[in-house]
């Protein structure tokens, strides 16, 4: 039989909103750590990770769209942890944490680049295409002859 998760709010300033993704968090010394937000609101987060952390351990979490964010670990379950912000997000930060996807690191090409592999992906028509069919034929051709003549 499957039970409804509910949320509690008993003892919380703000509700918990549930967020469900990867983010990265720096313990003490300043060393990433993978973690999974299960939720997040003004005060503070709850987190699963391996990494174990001490209660009142300080942590800083990095959400896109908000500065790094100092907070303390004030619980903890097995692999899930609950943190508290040093200083609270206004309603703008946590719409902007909340609304924010994972950030990813990339190479994104230049103007130029972009316009240089526009050129290589350049579509040959129907006629180009059977004109290279029948130049390599030939050339196949030729070679097969050649080399039968050199055996024989």
């Amino acid at each position: 039989m499957m039970m409804a998760a509910t949320l509690s709010n008993a003892g919380r300033a703000t509700p918990r909103i549930p967020t469900a993704r990867p983010a990265t968090l720096r313990d003490a010394q300043r060393q990433p750590i993978d973690i999974f937000i299960e939720n997040l609101s003004a005060d503070g987060f709850g987190m699963s990770t391996t990494t174990n952390f001490a209660r009142g351990e300080r942590v800083s979490l990095q959400l896109a769209g908000i500065e790094p964010r100092e907070a303390r670990v004030v619980r903890r379950l097995g692999l899930s942890y609950g943190c508290e912000f040093l200083a609270p997000f206004d309603m703008r930060e946590l719409a902007s944490a909340l609304d924010a996807g994972t950030v990813l690191n990339g190479r994104f090409s230049s103007d130029s680049e972009t316009l240089l592999t526009d050129r290589h992906d350049a579509q040959v028509s129907r006629l180009g295409r059977i004109a290279i069919l029948l130049c390599v034929n030939v050339l196949l051709w030729t070679a097969i002859v050649y080399s039968l003549e050199t055996f024989l």
